[in-house]
């Protein structure tokens, strides 16, 4: 048997299965307190399918609460002694009363309740309602959900408190039926559908009258007033937090749009012309559709060396693989040169590079077209993976073509410090770097026409 257990695997802390187990824990928690509840309000704790089900469940989460790697001070551990140890000294208590089948154990001691006095129907009462301790451990798992996952604090908020409404709900309707005030002549279900109707439309403070408590009870009286004051509460709460919730679910939409409303006070107050408006605009409107954020430089520069590294080299290897000067190149080239590009974008019709300027850098065009003109004249046109600009780094002289962006245009710039280290450094890179310079200058000369050479 030990050996069998052995051979189950332990699955990772934050893996997909990890995930999905959560989520359906979650999942059976609610929808098993809400069965068990209304069962229990009602007299109607029968050992059917739907029990067996949940019991099995409840069961199986506790198999796989031993098979589940931990986190602690960081480091995931999938030793399963500690493992054992760890949840031997959480949750293993709660997991365990909810799962022990006490309903079948007290019908088997006691069929149908007989012989059972006012003391032991009370423990017997207390020992079904030892299956709703799952409850209590719904809070940890929303808490793995959102570390595992990454699952904005928006979002989990909300949907945290929507399982939290619906168990309020849940047991605020059934302490209505409880305490005599549902229409009691009718079935269970019927008196549960309206206790649900009566607690809404009080949480809701809309309270229509039609559903109301005895005047001559106090017991409903009293209990009447407390959902109120819950209900204020609630409704206070929703108010308060749930418009501020859904405006900041997605927290770099809302920063960029802080960050908009900034830019264009700006260029209001400062009488920007309209045209030069529009582009500033274009350009982060373009830098969040492609982006999702306006800058990502912040973000690296607190990251530890190697994390920006391997960051740079995930965001930049799309480039990296389309450019010739790289091809077949080695892990160490590789990483050496995402930490030396630094990202740029042009507007349509911005000129990159201009004839007759000094050549300090060259570009790695990563999205969108640009052209090559000389003069007036177009003599070339690159798309994504070209490199240009680097005849002026070799030849050491001005610029002999200009380079105008056709489209948006994602570049990555190279500067003549940077590109002399590597040349130095790789001379496969440096063989490249002249191939394609003879290559691209045997081009323009064949297009350029005799008149323009003279």
């Amino acid at each position: 048997m030990q050996n069998l257990f052995r051979k189950i695997p332990v699955a990772g802390y934050a893996s997909g299965f990890k995930v999905f187990w959560d989520v359906f824990a979650i999942l059976t928690i609610l929808s098993s307190s809400i069965v068990f509840s209304y069962r229990l309000t009602f007299g109607r704790d029968v050992l059917d399918g739907a029990y067996w089900i949940f019991a099995s469940l409840y069961a199986a989460d506790l198999l796989v609460s031993f098979n589940m790697s931990i986190r602690s001070k960081l480091e995931a551990i999938s030793d399963r002694r500690a493992i054992a140890s760890a949840y031997l000294r959480g949750w293993f208590t709660v997991d365990l009363l909810a799962a022990i089948p006490f309903t079948a154990v007290l019908e088997a001691l006691f069929p149908r309740g007989v012989g059972i006095g006012p003391a032991l129907a009370a423990i017997s009462t207390i020992l079904r309602l030892l299956r709703l301790a799952k409850l209590a451990k719904v809070g940890s798992l929303f808490r793995d959900l959102q570390e595992d996952y990454s699952i904005n604090p928006g979002v989990m908020r909300l949907v945290t408190f929507a399982f939290l409404f619906i168990q309020g709900i849940n047991f605020m309707a059934l302490g209505w039926c409880l305490i005599g005030a549902s229409e009691q002549a009718r079935p269970a279900l019927d008196q549960f559908i309206r206790a649900l109707y009566w607690c809404t439309t009080t949480i809701a403070t809309i309270g229509y009258g039609d559903y109301y408590p005895d005047h001559e009870k106090n017991l409903q009286i009293i209990y009447t007033i407390c959902v109120q004051i819950v209900g204020v509460g609630m409704y206070g709460y929703i108010i308060g937090n749930v418009s501020s919730l859904i405006a900041n679910i997605d927290v770099a939409k809302a920063a960029y749009s802080k960050r908009m409303e900034e830019i264009n006070n700006f260029m209001r107050t400062r009488k920007v012309p309209a045209p030069l408006q529009q582009r500033v605009k274009g350009y982060y409107a373009y830098l969040w559709e492609t982006r999702k954020s306006i800058s990502r430089a912040t973000m690296l520069d607190e990251m530890p060396h190697t994390l920006t590294v391997d960051i740079s080299l995930f965001l930049n290897r799309g480039i990296i693989e389309k450019v010739t000067l790289f091809k077949d190149a080695n892990e160490v080239f590789i990483r050496e040169v995402v930490q030396l590009l630094h990202s740029m974008v042009f507007l349509p019709n911005d000129f990159i590079i201009r004839q007759g300027e000094y050549g300090d850098c060259m570009y790695f065009l990563s999205s969108g077209d640009v052209e090559v003109l000389v003069g007036d004249q177009k003599v070339a046109q690159l798309g994504a993976g070209s490199p240009f600009g680097e005849a002026a780094l070799l030849q050491g002289e001005k610029r002999n073509a200009s380079v105008r962006a056709l489209s948006y245009c994602d570049v990555y710039r190279l500067s003549r410090t940077d590109f002399d280290t590597l040349r130095g450094k790789y001379p496969e890179f440096d063989a490249r770097v002249r191939k394609i310079l003879e290559d691209r200058l045997k081009d323009t000369e064949d297009k350029v026409p005799k008149q323009r050479k003279d």
